[in-house]
């Protein structure tokens, strides 16, 4: 079993993407800006991968064509240097793909261990206090603490080996409960769960 671990604090520049992104609709309803490019990463762990420009890598839990899920890490890239709320002076701002569904609240208790499950959409997932970790049915984990960033998007994931698991197993690690901020983002009408990690915007 593979273990992917250990990040930089990168949770404000994501926030600040997702906050970006949610309101950055015209009043004709298109879009006020190109969204962030986002890119394969070779490896992990997930954090602020270079300050200026910034890159953001964040790991990703997708399934396959076979329907097994994996852990991977991918890039947001592209942020714009500007003011976010003018007269404030400027920072790297960026939209990250898809619509913003809903933004929930989660707390993990110590020991919790979920059932495996398929994410229910593409969502992005914000760890703000303790840590937690994925664990896909091809046996890599993904384990993240305070700061850093996931992709859960295993919604195409199938029965999995002789347990027949299916998307992925959710655990709290460590002594104090695991708090996490969860942005849902709209599934595209009609369309099928995508195999490429690095597309929120097709799933």
């Amino acid at each position: 079993m593979r273990r992917f671990k250990k990040a930089g604090c990168a949770a404000t520049l994501v926030l600040a993407a997702i906050a970006s992104g949610a309101g950055a609709r015209a009043a004709d309803g298109q879009a006020g800006e190109s969204p962030m490019t986002v890119a394969p990463a070779p490896a992990g762990p997930a954090g602020l991968v270079s300050a200026d420009p910034p890159t953001l890598r964040y790991g990703v839990l997708s399934a396959d064509d076979g329907g097994r899920s994996h852990v991977t890490f991918c890039d947001l890239k592209n942020f714009v240097f500007k003011s976010y709320a003018p007269p404030a002076a400027p920072q790297f701002v960026g939209i990250p793909p898809g619509d913003v569904k809903s933004i929930s609240y989660a707390v993990l208790p110590v020991g919790y261990v979920g059932a495996w499950h398929a994410a229910p959409g593409p969502q992005w997932v914000i760890t703000l206090s303790g840590r937690w970790s994925v664990e896909a049915t091809d046996g890599t984990v993904l384990e993240q603490g305070p700061g850093e960033v996931q992709f859960n998007a295993d919604m195409g994931s199938t029965p999995q080996g002789l347990e027949k698991h299916v998307g992925h197993l959710t655990r709290q690690v460590g002594d104090v409960p695991n708090v996490q901020l969860i942005v849902a983002l709209k599934k595209p009408e009609g369309a099928a769960p995508s195999t490429e990690a690095c597309q929120p915007a097709s799933r």
